[in-house]
C-alpha cells in the first residue's frame, strides 16, 4: 500500500474531467456543465481573467485554456499527469502583474474534451500547446512543467523549435532511456495493470500530505477512468517519449530534498535531458509533490528571480 501511494506522488496523478463542446470563446465557469469532480473545488480566483477553448487543428478536440494577467513575457504553465490546470491555482494572482500566463488543460485533462477514441501521445499534447500558442499569437514564451508537464513542452518545441526561451521544472521525474532499460518488461506489465483495475479503495490510498485545501482538491482523482491511467501511463513510458532533446536554452529546476540524491538514476537523466540545467532544492522527500501548490511561496520567487533579464521578453 505504501509502495502505490508513493507511485501515485511520483506522477502526480490527481484529477481529471470529461468536457461537454463549446465554441472556441471565453466562457462564464459558473454555468459550465461540470463531470468527474471538476465542481468539487474552488477553482475562483479574484478578478480571473478568461477561460477559452480552441479547436485543435489536427483533431476535433476542444482544448481548454485559462489566460490571466500582463506583462513583458508570456509563460505557458503545463501541469502533471492528469492534473487539470487549477494545480497552478496558487501562482494565477501571483503572476497576474508580471506576465500574461496561459494554463492549459491538456487533452484527457480538466475542462477540456477527453475522448476514450484516441491515443492521448505526448504528440497530441504537444500539438495542444501549439494550437492554443499559435491562437494567441504568442511566438516565443517560457515554459513551466510540473511533473511530466515537461515532456509535452518538449514535443511542442521539436516541431516548432525556437519557441521555448526559458524552462522551468517542478519537481519533474525523468524516466531512464530507453524506458525498458531500467524498468523491467514485468514491471511495465505490472504498472499497466494496476492502473487498468484500480479500484475505489486504491484511489483513496493517494492521501495528499496538507495543506488541507489541496486535500480537497486532491478529490478529483477519485473521478479519473481507468482507460484513461492507462492511456496516459502508456504513451508517457513510450519510447519515443523518453529521449533527450538537445536543449540549448536556459533551464531551471526545482525538486524536493532526497527527491534527486547525488549520483542517483534520476540525477543521471536529468543531466542528460537536461544539459547545463540550474539544479535547486526545496523542502524535503515527504513535502507535496505538487511543489507549486504546496510550496508557491518559495516556487514563485525562484521562478520570478530566474525570469529576470533572460530572454523571451516582448519588446
Amino acid at each position: 500500500m505504501e509502495k502505490l501511494k508513493k507511485l501515485f506522488q511520483l506522477i502526480a496523478v490527481t484529477g481529471l474531467l470529461f468536457s461537454c463542446s463549446k465554441d472556441d470563446d471565453s466562457f462564464n465557469v459558473d454555468s459550465f456543465d461540470h463531470q468527474y469532480g471538476y465542481d468539487k473545488v474552488n477553482t475562483q480566483v479574484q478578478g480571473l481573467d478568461q477561460d477559452r477553448f480552441v479547436t485543435m487543428q489536427s483533431i476535433d478536440l476542444k482544448v481548454h485554456y485559462r489566460i490571466i494577467g500582463k506583462g513583458p513575457v508570456d509563460i505557458v504553465f503545463i501541469s502533471g499527469l492528469s492534473n487539470p490546470l487549477t494545480v497552478y491555482t496558487k501562482q494565477f494572482d501571483y503572476f497576474r502583474d508580471k506576465a500574461r500566463c496561459i494554463y492549459i488543460d491538456l487533452p484527457g485533462h480538466g475542462l477540456s474534451d477527453a475522448p476514450e477514441s484516441i491515443d492521448y501521445t505526448m504528440g497530441l499534447m504537444g500539438d495542444a500547446i501549439f494550437d492554443v500558442v499559435k491562437k494567441e499569437g504568442i511566438k516565443n514564451f517560457i515554459g513551466i512543467g510540473f511533473s511530466w508537464g515537461w515532456k509535452p513542452l518538449q514535443f511542442m518545441e521539436m516541431k516548432h523549435p525556437g519557441m521555448i526561451t526559458q524552462l522551468v521544472l517542478l519537481d519533474v521525474a525523468v524516466p531512464a532511456w530507453p524506458p525498458l532499460g531500467k524498468m523491467s518488461q514485468t514491471t511495465y506489465n505490472a504498472n499497466i495493470a494496476m492502473y487498468r483495475n484500480l479500484t475505489p479503495e486504491a484511489r483513496r490510498v493517494f492521501a495528499a500530505t496538507g495543506p488541507e485545501d489541496y486535500l480537497e482538491w486532491g478529490l478529483y482523482y477519485q473521478y479519473i477512468p481507468n482507460w484513461l491511467l492507462v492511456s496516459f501511463y502508456t504513451h508517457y513510458a513510450a519510447e519515443e517519449a523518453c529521449q533527450p532533446y538537445p536543449w540549448t536554452i536556459p533551464i531551471m529546476g526545482i525538486w524536493r530534498i532526497t527527491t534527486l540524491l547525488p549520483g542517483s538514476q534520476l540525477e543521471q537523466n536529468v543531466l542528460k535531458f537536461f544539459p547545463g540545467v540550474e539544479i535547486n532544492i526545496i523542502g524535503n522527500l515527504y513535502n507535496n509533490h505538487a511543489i507549486p501548490w504546496a510550496q508557491a511561496e518559495t516556487v514563485n520567487q525562484m521562478i520570478v528571480d530566474f525570469m529576470a533579464d533572460r530572454p523571451g521578453r516582448r519588446y
